[in-house]
């Protein structure tokens, strides 16, 4: 998906968050056939005082979190449209820019 987002191949840095999204989703698709197993989402439960009240699966809460972490890491890994393409190419490894202004002061400075 990274080499189809962006033509290159994924850079190794790379690799621990791939591994990551990867273990969420997963862990999310085991979870997601949970949840479409069961009968119903909300089951009859009795309380505490003997009264019948309906009870939302507790893995719902789960789910929804998993749901947003997956969306952060394919952002962070440049997957999705929150990420603007720039951020996607750009290079971390920049060099020093030596028509930058502050760049040619500290040269003076220290000559």
């Amino acid at each position: 998906m990274i080499k189809s987002r962006t033509g290159a191949d994924c850079e190794v840095w790379l690799y621990p968050q791939v591994r990551a999204t990867a273990a969420n989703m997963v862990l999310l698709d085991k979870m997601q056939e949970e949840l479409a197993g069961a009968d119903s989402l909300v089951s009859l439960v009795t309380g505490s005082t003997g009264q019948s009240k309906n009870e939302v699966s507790p893995l719902l809460p789960h789910y929804d979190k998993l749901q947003r972490t997956l969306l952060m890491q394919l952002e962070a890994l440049g997957l999705n449209y929150s990420t603007t393409p720039s951020k996607v190419k750009e290079d971390a490894r920049r060099g020093v820019d030596e028509s930058d202004p502050l760049v040619q002061f500290y040269r003076q400075v220290n000559e």
